[in-house]
């Protein structure tokens, strides 16, 4: 409904603005098709839209911008799910974590463009890698921080990364435009508890606390006397 609302608000203002672009013609006597602005009686096209939109853009005389916005407050429609699944090597002396294989799966319902998701995701699995296992921002005790720069922040490197794979779960949402569901920042969140649960499994120590930085790793085996 809202992407409707949008696209006829959108088609307004540019029967409007090509109105006053063709002297005598109201905006009820047009219409647009095959990137035309047409005489709606006789489909006579009249205006071709890159002329339009130049014009709208460049003019001297009345410069405008067409856009449209409309905003939307969805109140039934589905929750997106997903889950990721790791495999993570741990070298316990060092307390280091290599994540070996990461795959997230994610059900957005039907996708309106499947490259820009897959790499909306790829995004959320980086995020969350570094979420798990390095990011944080240290402070002093009158909250300066210590390491507010790249080079002590530390964020995953492509060395660190390994291959993103994604899978998508494309189930139908009737409530959604084109039946679509949210892909922001799911892909974010279940990494570092996958991340947290391998750790769990190849060493049955639970952490509990992010990021899961080496000293903390080693200090938790010290505790079950592991090494």
């Amino acid at each position: 409904m809202a992407v409707k609302k949008c696209a006829e608000q959108l088609k307004d203002k540019i029967l409007s603005y090509a109105s006053e672009m063709l002297d005598g013609k109201s905006k009820e006597e047009l219409d647009i098709e095959n990137n035309f602005v047409i005489e709606k009686d006789t489909k006579k096209p009249l205006l071709d839209m890159e002329t339009l939109a130049t014009t709208a853009f460049y003019s001297l005389e009345h410069s405008k911008h067409i856009t449209a916005e409309v905003t939307n407050q969805c109140k039934d429609n589905s929750f997106s799910s997903g889950c990721c699944f790791v495999e993570v090597e741990v070298d316990m002396p060092l307390g280091l974590v290599t994540v070996k294989n990461i795959l997230n799966v994610h059900d957005s319902g039907i996708l309106i463009n499947p490259k820009l998701a897959t790499a909306q995701v790829h995004g959320g699995m980086s995020m969350g890698l570094g979420y798990g296992l390095s990011e944080e921002l240290l402070y002093s005790e009158n909250g300066k921080p210590y390491n507010g720069n790249l080079l002590d922040y530390k964020i995953p490197t492509a060395m660190d990364t390994p291959d993103l794979n994604v899978r998508f779960i494309q189930l139908e949402d009737p409530t959604g435009p084109y039946g679509n569901k949210s892909l922001g920042e799911p892909p974010t969140i279940p990494v570092a508890p996958a991340i947290r649960n391998a750790i769990l499994h190849a060493t049955g120590v639970a952490m509990n606390e992010n990021p899961m930085t080496a000293q903390k790793l080693i200090e938790a085996f010290k505790r079950e006397h592991l090494i």
